[in-house]
């Protein structure tokens, strides 16, 4: 079972890189409506994915203060990053979701495409993450960003990175850090994709 979602997701994304090709064709003098557009697609893509999963049984989501991620115009979330589905449940229930990405996925045969498409900004500790960030916060868009880097150690959190107080100072917003577990746990760093437990994953969402 878990083999077929990592199959679903493999195939979805080479689905989604065509989409975001001909979506980038269609509208070649608009980049931020484009980006806007393909993040609407990775959402419900993502949103699909984990109805998969709950339905095969796999793993259920405990989602605290729902209301808080329907409002996150204009502000920082950020969370740890135990597992290697935190970013695919949190976008999977954000409206709109401007990640900062590692920038080996601009390597990635897969995921070249979507993240390229989608605007997403590739991570660093540089002025032009900085810059690229404060730019969306100023139109209203909201950043979703992992401070380690990384994903986190077996044994609690990794150093946080320094860019998201900058972004924070310079564009004067509102930070939601999300706390993330998952229990048993799985996925982690040091993990395979096939070295599963024996029951199904619960994943704790709780912002705020």
């Amino acid at each position: 079972r878990t083999g077929s979602a990592f199959a679903l997701f493999g195939i979805a994304s080479v689905g989604l890189a065509a989409l975001a090709f001909v979506t980038s064709l269609w509208n070649r003098r608009d980049p931020d409506a484009n980006s806007l557009r393909i993040q609407g697609y990775v959402q419900r893509m993502f949103h699909a994915f984990v109805s998969y999963m709950r339905i095969l049984g796999i793993l259920t989501v405990d989602l605290h203060k729902p209301e808080l991620l329907r409002n996150t115009a204009g502000r920082i979330i950020v969370a740890n990053h135990p597992t290697l589905l935190d970013v695919v449940l949190l976008v999977a229930h954000l409206p709109q979701a401007d990640c900062v990405v590692k920038r080996e996925a601009w390597s990635n045969p897969y995921l070249r495409g979507p993240v390229q498409a989608a605007g997403y900004i590739p991570n660093g500790e540089g002025r032009e993450l900085v810059d690229a960030c404060v730019r969306r916060l100023a139109q209203g868009r909201c950043i979703l960003l992992f401070p380690e880097g990384t994903r986190s150690p077996r044994d609690g959190l990794g150093r946080f990175r320094r860019g998201v107080a900058h972004i924070a100072l310079e564009a004067g917003c509102d930070i939601l850090p999300v706390r993330i577990r998952c229990e048993p746990p799985t996925l982690m760093r040091g993990q395979k994709w096939y070295e599963v437990p024996d029951r199904a994953m619960t994943y704790t969402l709780e912002p705020g």
